[in-house]
């Protein structure tokens, strides 16, 4: 596998060469129940893994959850694996990544809560996504939440060890969970392309992504096939590795209680605001805080996206969201008091909020949460 990154169809053929090149005995499988058996992922690991040692390990939520981060974790210590394979969406990846690292860690939910923690790799990780959106087989950092509040994992340890990429595992995904999927890993790029800690290699990244994701977004969830799949796990691994770098900012830092507490799918969470952060920030250029001109920065979304003012840039995403079937209206997603904009106001992500290239006031993100009621 070079560079330990493996993109094609039967690719989890490989785990063959690698088990057999390390001697692995054991191997840990944590999935999602249901899109480990309809992407096909059931019958070629079990092909794959034939002559190995292994159980599989199932999670119970549709969010990385605290619950299932201690079972994973038990599960870890229990079983001792060589190997750990997570085959799924970014749930799963992002359990997988945590429970490899805080396998030695008694008091988990106060570590997590404090920040207080020392990540210690368990054994590899190889991590095998079924969505193309989330990005966490490239990212150094995972998700986590603990009272329906997010926290964020942060470590060069976090990171799987390989990455394997079959475009045929995609392709029975349920239309709205790739469309989310999708949606999640165009607003990355974007988000990566104004962030603060952008760099310029974190911008290669984002333009190859958009250059792959625009290509493919709509064939991919009205009818997909293999090489929309392909194009799409394409950008969303390009997307994981500029947020990797440069991480994300205010859709992301506000789409967290829409999901814990709305039960709103993250990617079409961080639409939600997405076009209307664009337009905040692109109003206010002049008080940018970025070290690169953020008007270049917007020149370069908008020659992806083929459009000439912001205007159109929120037309064409809202567009793009409309023709995928990503309800943006708040009314027909439930969301119509005023208690419930507070709600989410008090569980933004700081964290990523400070990433934002424009600085942002609770009373500017209330104004624009208000204004979709």
């Amino acid at each position: 596998m070079k560079n330990n990154e493996y993109i094609g169809k039967n690719s989890l053929d490989n785990i063959k060469f690698l088990i057999k090149e390390k001697n692995y005995k054991k191997v840990i499988i944590f999935a999602g129940k249901q899109s480990f058996k309809l992407s096909g992922a059931e019958e070629s690991i079990k092909s794959v893994l034939s002559n190995i040692d292994f159980n599989v390990f199932y999670k119970s939520k549709n969010f990385p959850d605290l619950l299932d981060l201690k079972s994973f974790i038990k599960n870890i210590n229990t079983f001792k694996p060589d190997l750990i394979i997570a085959i799924g969406g970014g749930a799963v990846l992002d359990l997988a990544k945590i429970s490899n690292c805080f396998y030695e860690n008694i008091a988990v939910e106060q570590s997590i809560k404090n920040s207080n923690y020392k990540l210690k790799k368990f054994c590899p990780l190889i991590a095998v996504p079924t969505t193309a959106g989330s990005g966490a087989e490239a990212t150094s950092n995972a998700v986590i939440y603990v009272n329906k509040v997010k926290f964020s994992i942060e470590g060069p340890l976090i990171k799987p060890d390989y990455i394997l990429i079959d475009p045929s595992l995609i392709l029975s995904t349920p239309k709205e969970i790739a469309a989310a999927a999708g949606m999640d890993a165009i607003a990355q790029s974007i988000e990566s392309l104004i962030s603060k800690k952008s760099t310029a290699e974190s911008v290669e990244y984002s333009i190859k992504s958009l250059e792959y994701l625009l290509g493919a977004y709509e064939t991919h969830i009205k009818k997909n096939n293999f090489e929309s799949s392909y194009k799409m796990s394409i950008g969303a691994l390009n997307a994981g590795k500029a947020i990797n770098i440069s991480k994300t900012t205010a859709p992301h830092a506000v789409s967290y209680p829409f999901t814990s507490h709305h039960g709103i799918s993250h990617g079409h969470a961080v639409l939600l605001t997405l076009p209307d952060f664009l337009l905040f920030n692109f109003k206010n250029l002049e008080h940018s805080k970025t070290s690169f001109s953020l008007k270049n920065r917007f020149d370069i979304i908008f020659k992806s996206f083929n459009v000439d003012s912001i205007f159109n840039l929120e037309e064409r995403i809202k567009f793009l969201a409309k023709n995928v079937g990503l309800e943006t209206n708040f009314s027909k997603l439930k969301i119509t008091h005023k208690s419930q904009i507070s709600n989410i106001l008090s569980h933004i992500n700081k964290q990523r909020l400070a990433n934002n290239p424009v600085d942002l006031e609770i009373d500017n993100i209330e104004k624009i949460l208000l204004s979709k009621l």
